[in-house]
């Protein structure tokens, strides 16, 4: 076999090497998708529902005790100005 037959062989084998790994990586993907836990769009509302409660009960508290919500802000405020400062 000539050189140039030769490359051309190991050029065609790399083509179907490449189309073989795309091929691999696309059935992989395949296969976390469908493994991958099924969330429904009402699994997405209610947890969006959960979240709106909880943010409206934080509102609440902070109404209700406002200095001591400010006091724990600014500790926790003043923490993460700690640690990221170094």
């Amino acid at each position: 076999m000539t050189e140039s037959g030769a490359k051309k062989t190991a050029d065609a084998e790399l083509k179907d090497l490449r189309e073989e790994i795309a091929a691999l990586k696309e059935a992989l993907e395949e296969e976390r998708a469908r493994k991958a836990p099924p969330f429904s769009k009402e699994d997405v509302e209610e947890l969006g529902d959960k979240l709106q409660d909880g943010l409206t009960d934080l509102e609440k508290q902070i109404d209700s005790n406002p200095v001591p919500s400010a006091l724990i802000a600014f500790g926790i405020g003043f923490l993460i100005g700690r640690v990221l400062g170094k």
